[in-house]
């Protein structure tokens, strides 16, 4: 009786053993997140521009008064800041967004375009445009934000080869709606 509940254990342990070893625990996060990665194309700009870029020259109007200065002492990383915070590359939204790929005759992709579908994301639309060298020509991203008192809409522009444009028009309760444009140019 004894060698038999010995035999018992001895198997029972050997077979949770065995089980447990084959069954993993480690969880490994996918590999792609699936949409176009815009904070990490960001980042490959910094890299990039950052000896390359000389100054900037900026632009800015506000409901129609324009100023323009050229700065040679800039953080091109806070310039470009408001396109990385446009980053829709997440695993919890990709149901949120639709995907469009077109292109030209060639067969190279033109351009690639992802849609909210469930309209409560702040990034409405983001749009990679391509050249025919299959080099990013331009992003484009259309966001907003809603509440109560007020409503922003923001129009963000990148163009790698000269510059920016960022346009925001800003619908507060009861103010006058104020449009706020930013233009950037890259001199070399």
């Amino acid at each position: 009786m004894l060698s038999t509940l010995k035999s018992i254990l001895f198997y029972s342990s050997f077979i949770i053993l065995y089980f447990s070893a084959c069954v993993s625990t480690e969880i490994s996060p996918p590999v792609t997140n699936g949409f176009f990665d815009l904070s990490d194309f960001m980042d490959k700009e910094i890299e990039n521009k950052k000896d390359r870029v000389k100054k900037l020259r900026k632009t800015i109007s506000l409901d129609e008064v324009t100023e323009t200065k050229e700065l040679e002492n800039f953080d091109f990383e806070k310039e470009t800041a408001l396109f990385r915070t446009a980053d829709i590359n997440k695993v919890a939204w990709l149901d949120r967004y639709e995907t469009d790929s077109i292109f030209y005759k060639s067969g190279q992709l033109e351009k690639l375009v992802y849609k909210n579908i469930t309209n409560d994301l702040r990034t409405k639309s983001l749009i990679i445009y391509f050249n025919t060298k299959n080099i990013i020509d331009s992003i484009l991203v259309e966001q907003s934000a809603t509440s109560t008192l007020a409503k922003s809409v923001q129009y963000l522009r990148y163009l790698p080869a000269s510059g920016y444009r960022i346009e925001n028009q800003q619908d507060i309760t009861a103010l006058t709606p104020h449009k706020l444009i930013v233009d950037v140019m890259f001199v070399y």
